[in-house]
């Protein structure tokens, strides 16, 4: 697929180190709305009103869940500004660009790379590990070693409660961690604090093996870590 987003050596100074968010990307094409002209794994064509036609990287399968080609879609997006080009990322919703836009802050955690995570993982598991501090979800993605997980984990853990629900349920579809947390809940403890025993109780038992537990088990050992 050709590239049709111009490249420019020019306007860098607001966008930081390695991509980071910048001023100058807050205010510019936050949505884009086109026919999609083309599409393969990871980037789409779309052509807008104007007649420009935009290329724009999407996390890993959001291309295939788009309709077919020629119909009008819309994309909530994120111009990423570097020193020699222009690069323009897009998203189903307005809470996967902004976690998108999180996952840049960390050092080391360029756009790229956090394209990747969002699309070898749901936003709200990406979200869910990291209030959970559970680092070995995080270094499943390729490109996430246990320093950066650690990294995504420590400077995100306290920022993410403004993107609201996202990421509540501990494990979807595991019906004894959800039972867990609402158990630790009923005793008082906040959600936050509870998904994150929960998360580290797993943690624990995968690293012992991966032992199945009950609810009752999974709530002792997560007291542990209360």
């Amino acid at each position: 697929m050709r590239r049709t987003v111009a490249r420019s050596r020019s306007a860098t100074s607001s966008a930081g180190r390695s991509g980071e968010p910048g001023a100058a990307e807050a205010s510019v094409i936050r949505r884009l709305r086109g026919e999609l002209l083309g599409r393969a794994d990871g980037v789409v064509e779309v052509l807008t009103g104007d007649g420009v036609g935009y290329e724009i990287g999407v996390p890993l399968g959001l291309a295939g869940r788009l309709p077919p080609e020629g119909s009008e879609v819309e994309l909530h997006t994120v111009l990423v500004v570097r020193d020699d080009a222009f690069e323009l990322f897009g998203f189903e919703t307005a809470g996967d660009r902004e976690l998108f836009q999180r996952l840049r802050v960390p050092s080391g955690v360029g756009p790229r790379l956090a394209l990747a995570i969002l699309g070898a993982l749901r936003p709200e598991r990406v979200v869910r590990a990291i209030r959970a501090k559970d680092h070995r979800t995080l270094q499943t993605v390729s490109g996430v070693g246990k320093k950066t997980a650690e990294r995504i984990v420590i400077e995100l853990t306290d920022k993410l409660d403004d993107l609201g629900d996202m990421g509540d349920d501990p494990v979807p579809g595991d019906g004894v961690a959800a039972a867990a947390v609402q158990a630790l809940r009923g005793l008082g403890y906040a959600r936050s604090q509870s998904e994150q025993a929960v998360g580290r109780a797993l943690q624990g038992l995968a690293e012992a093996g991966g032992a199945d537990v009950g609810a009752e088990e999974l709530v002792r050992r997560a007291l542990r870590h209360v």
